[in-house]
């Protein structure tokens, strides 16, 4: 069958929107260190209530010149009469009425702010008014309506609303009010304190004098808290605050989760149930279950860890190093390469799928997963892929599991993502799709060029801390597998793939009509066909060679319905009085063509070359039908009297010289001549072996004709073998050799040599020999040859297939007698 390169044929991905599990790797992988591995995530709904309260606030306000002296006179002094702060402060206060005045006024202000107390014989300053006193200010009071949001359930996170920030329009506020909080005024404060300090904030020296309450509100907010846990001791877990309104981790938050030891168990132990119930592989282990499963984990995972702590501990302290600077070639030879890392949780291999899909530029993606579930498939992976595969250059191979056998028979592929399958498998060729025997663990394979890259699915045992006990979680995690590895596994899931859609091509091929044989085209069935895996070509030669075959009993039929035409329509012509010249010509050209395409197939039905050779008879008889039939020149009449010459029934020439097989054996020696391999095969060669082949000496009516056939599959199995020759099959130089041995018997000096074990055949013509390569020999055709008189029985050395070419030469200048 013929392959075609296809052209490059790249086309703009549009950009998919990320999951928001991709979106919380991705903040969490920036910050999180190299030795940490991310668990999971939940959303978390933030509820409080939104409480408004009427506040009464003593805040500082700016006082005189002459009312900062009178409260510094006091703070020295502590007490001091009206006459003795006028005398400090340079006033006649007894005798000058307007000087009394004027410190009269000033003390009266401050007296009503409440700054001093007492009477004109000894004043003091209040405890209040020290707080303002060496600022130069006094206190001042103010009302005001203002909110905090308080969690009843976690009345010591005080700063929700500043953890919250600039998207407090987010909010979701249900307007039913609820009951009055009963918060005392010191509560009250300690909220006030981070989210209302224009009301009480007391390092500023505002401070919350009363507050009642208005009203308030049920609300929420939702936010994702990731978890993180450290490879190197289990114990430190720490949790990241994603907030999707600011696409952007939420550092005041997730403080704050980590400083509440209760807030934080209660969280990671619902994260724990969440993985549970989304994840079938993750499950909680208890008694016996745990030592099993932690006896059970691989070394590649603990090497992982191993690999992945060194990392940290190289980046925490960098080793010197005096290595060179690498040459222009080798850094873009190295950025070329694709660099993994060795273990990745679930959440980061999220991320890595991203990178592989959106940025790696790989040729192929292979998905091989137990299960398929819809989550995960039709909001994250489909769009991934169907975005890869517009680029048709691109292949991407996804495999799931039968059912598990403890599983009650559950599919592994959810119902919801069946259509998407089956429409990517329809519109995309280069999406392959197989479930295979029941397996449990994922591998994910990326194809680069000659790069292989295996990440490969190992269950590992994580312990967690929560509410006073511990938990143990069995999960699966993927490593990076050894090339070697990455390699064998890939040429294993190749074979498997290959194995079941040889059956489904197959099938397909079976089941077309002929008229749809002329433009059948199947890039997967390319696909298989270009793997250097003999076991894949095991697979696809005989669908190749079946196609092959209904593609020639396509041609046969075409053939046979041209020639039966060309038969009616050239009896009419002989009833009508003949054909003019531009008529025979034109005949002659479609017998030609006819003629060169049962030579290049091989066909040798008898009922065409019948048709075939009846037809050129029949183009031979025809009269011409001249436009002046009375005006003949008396050299025209004589020609036309004269006796015609025989013509060969393929319109070649005759050949004229006589040859016996032992003079053609001299004449073979002499060209060889010493000479290890002879002539080269060239196309003008394999023209000449296809017209030896074609239907006229098929007859094989005399060793002539034996030996040109022969002579001509000699020259074809050579150029098929060396690719040479790209259209024909070896399995039409063996349809040639079958009928040669069917006519056996008509040939005394034909003796036929078979080698089962090594599947060779050899013709011995006088002891000439021919020898083929993968012949199979069935039943039928093993009777023919044990029942012939055989007179030779082995191999006597010739290498006439090194020598094919001017064998061929040899046959086409004589008659072989």
């Amino acid at each position: 069958m013929n392959k075609i390169k296809k052209q490059k044929n790249t086309v703009s991905k549009k950009k998919v929107q990320e999951p928001i599990g991709t979106r919380i790797a991705k903040a969490v992988f920036e910050e999180k260190k190299i030795s940490e591995r991310i668990f999971g995530y939940i959303s978390y709904d933030i509820s409080f209530v939104k409480a408004t309260y009427a506040g009464k606030t003593q805040r500082p306000a700016k006082i005189t010149s002459l009312e900062k002296g009178i409260v510094g006179i006091l703070l020295v002094d502590e007490t001091a009469s009206f006459e003795k702060i006028g005398l400090i402060l340079g006033l006649d206060v007894v005798n000058d009425k307007a000087e009394q005045s004027i410190l009269r006024t000033a003390i009266e202000t401050l007296r009503g702010f409440n700054a001093i107390e007492g009477d004109d014989s000894c004043m003091a300053l209040t405890d209040a008014s020290r707080t303002y006193a060496d600022k130069g200010e006094r206190p001042d009071t103010y009302t005001k309506s203002f909110d905090i949001y308080v969690d009843k359930n976690h009345l010591t996170w005080l700063n929700i609303k500043n953890c919250i920030g600039d998207n407090l329009s987010k909010i979701n506020e249900i307007n039913t009010p609820c009951e009055n909080l009963n918060l005392s005024l010191e509560e009250i404060r300690q909220f006030a304190e981070f989210q209302a300090q224009d009301v009480h904030f007391p390092q500023n020296r505002y401070l919350l004098e009363s507050a009642i309450w208005s009203e308030g509100h049920e609300a929420r907010y939702k936010v994702y808290v990731c978890f993180v846990q450290s490879i190197a001791s289990s114990e430190d877990v720490r949790a990241f605050v994603y907030d999707e309104n600011s696409n952007a981790l939420n550092p005041i938050m997730s403080e704050q989760i980590n400083s509440n030891p209760d807030l934080l168990a209660e969280l990671l132990e619902n994260c724990i149930k969440f993985e549970c119930e989304i994840d079938e592989e993750t499950i909680v282990l208890e008694g016996d279950a745990i030592e099993t499963a932690k006896s059970e984990i691989s070394e590649d995972i603990k090497e992982a860890e191993k690999q992945l702590v060194l990392e940290e501990e190289n980046v925490q302290n960098p080793p010197l190093s005096d290595t060179k600077a690498d040459s222009p070639l080798s850094a873009n030879t190295e950025k070329e390469r694709l660099h993994k890392k060795a273990l990745y949780d679930s959440l980061s291999f999220e991320l890595e799928l991203q990178k592989i899909f959106n940025e790696d530029d790989p040729d192929e993606i292979w998905l091989i997963s137990p299960w398929i579930r819809k989550g995960a498939f039709m909001h994250d992976r489909g769009p991934l892929i169907e975005n890869f595969l517009k680029d048709e250059n691109k292949r991407v191979f996804i495999a799931y599991s039968e059912p598990a056998s403890n599983n009650d028979g559950k599919p592994m592929m959810d119902e919801e993502v069946e259509p998407g399958i089956k429409l990517l498998d329809e519109q995309y060729p280069n999406f392959f799709h197989v479930q295979l025997p029941e397996f449990h663990l994922k591998n994910v394979i990326e194809v680069k060029g000659d790069q292989k890259v295996l990440f490969s699915g190992s269950f590992n045992v994580l312990s967690f801390s929560v509410s006073e006990e511990q938990k143990h979680i069995r999960r699966e995690e993927m490593t990076l597998a050894h090339h070697t590895v990455a390699k064998n596994k890939y040429a294993d899931f190749q074979l498997e793939f290959a194995e079941i859609y040889a059956s489904r091509i197959q099938k397909e091929i079976e089941s077309l009509e002929v008229t749809s044989l002329a433009n059948y085209k199947n890039e997967r069935l390319d696909y298989f066909l270009n793997i250097d895996n003999p076991e894949v070509h095991k697979l696809f030669s005989p669908i190749e060679d079946l196609l092959e075959e209904k593609t020639l009993g396509c041609l046969k039929e075409e053939l046979h319905k041209k020639l039966t035409k060309i038969g009616q329509e050239l009896v009419a012509a002989s009833n009508m009085g003949g054909l003019n010249m531009k008529d025979k010509k034109r005949y002659k050209s479609s017998l030609e063509s006819i003629s060169k395409d049962l030579a290049s197939n091989s066909i040798d039905d008898p009922s065409i070359i019948e048709l075939f050779d009846s037809s050129l008879k029949l183009l031979d008889v025809v009269p011409e039908k001249k436009i002046f039939p009375d005006k003949v020149s008396t050299k025209t009449a004589r020609q036309s009297l004269a006796p015609r010459k025989p013509q060969n029934s393929t319109m070649e020439n005759l050949y004229t010289e006589s040859a016996s097989i032992s003079e053609v054996k001299t004449m073979v020696s002499e060209a060889m001549d010493g000479r290890q391999h002879g002539i080269r095969i060239t196309i003008d060669s394999v023209t000449k072996a296809k017209k030896m082949c074609s239907p006229t000496n098929l007859g094989l009516e005399n060793t002539d004709k034996l030996f040109k056939v022969l002579a001509g599959t000699n020259v074809l199995a050579s150029a098929i073998k060396l690719g040479i020759e790209k259209k024909m099959r070896l399995a039409d130089v063996h349809n040639s050799l079958r009928r040669i041995i069917k006519k056996c018997e008509d040939f005394y000096s034909l003796s036929i040599i078979y080698n089962g074990d090594q599947k060779r055949i050899i013709f011995d013509v006088e002891g000439f020999q021919f020898q083929y390569e993968k012949f199979e020999v069935n039943e039928e055709l093993m009777m023919f040859i044990n029942s012939h008189n055989n007179r030779v029985s082995r191999w006597n050395g010739s290498r006439t297939f090194l020598f094919s070419v001017e064998i061929i030469d040899i046959a086409t200048k004589y008659i072989i007698e």
